[in-house]
């Protein structure tokens, strides 16, 4: 089992796409679709599926994300970066975490909350209100009150599917 950044490998979870994570894959889509000279908006489509494989493989990401003020606390989740140009910054991030067991027996759930720009820290203001999670109050704190806070929580409507391309349903085991 490698490890990346102290983080290890997990071959062993269930991998789930909301639907909203699906819609940003479409919007990716519709981009390259509607620009079929922008290679750029290709390649960031292939690569974004590439990248979601391989977190369904259980690829540990790029690094944990950690408490900033200016932002949702996603301290419990990951990222990846992704990009269309190997040569350039990468401009977009995939944001995922790992949600324990709730009970002996079953497996770690892997959920992928946000793909979405860097720019500005779109992505993790995306995932913050889909997780439900308003910009600077931590989990501690968030967990503490009350009742939500949030304006719109996370809804987890799931999608039993990768893009086409990759050819991997998610509800099959991967070796």
């Amino acid at each position: 089992m490698t490890m990346a950044n102290g983080y290890p490998r997990r071959p062993d979870i269930d991998f789930e796409i909301p639907k909203a994570v699906h819609e940003d894959l479409v919007t990716l889509a519709e981009r390259a679709r509607r620009n079929p000279e922008d290679v750029q908006a290709r390649n960031l489509l292939q690569v974004a599926s590439n990248a979601l494989v391989a977190l369904k493989k259980g690829h540990p990401g790029t690094h944990a994300l950690e408490y900033m003020p200016s932002y949702p606390d996603l301290s419990d989740c990951r990222t990846m970066y992704v990009g269309a140009d190997p040569n350039r910054k990468p401009s977009h991030r995939i944001v995922f975490r790992d949600v324990p067991p709730e009970a002996p027996g079953q497996r770690t759930r892997r959920e992928v909350v946000a793909l979405g720009e860097r720019d500005r820290g779109r992505a993790y203001h995306v995932a913050g209100q889909r997780l439900g999670r308003p910009t600077g109050v931590r989990l501690a704190d968030l967990a503490a009150a009350p009742e939500p806070i949030a304006e719109r929580p996370f809804s987890p409507t799931y999608s039993s599917r990768l893009p086409e391309a990759s050819g991997h349903d998610d509800r099959q085991p991967v070796d």
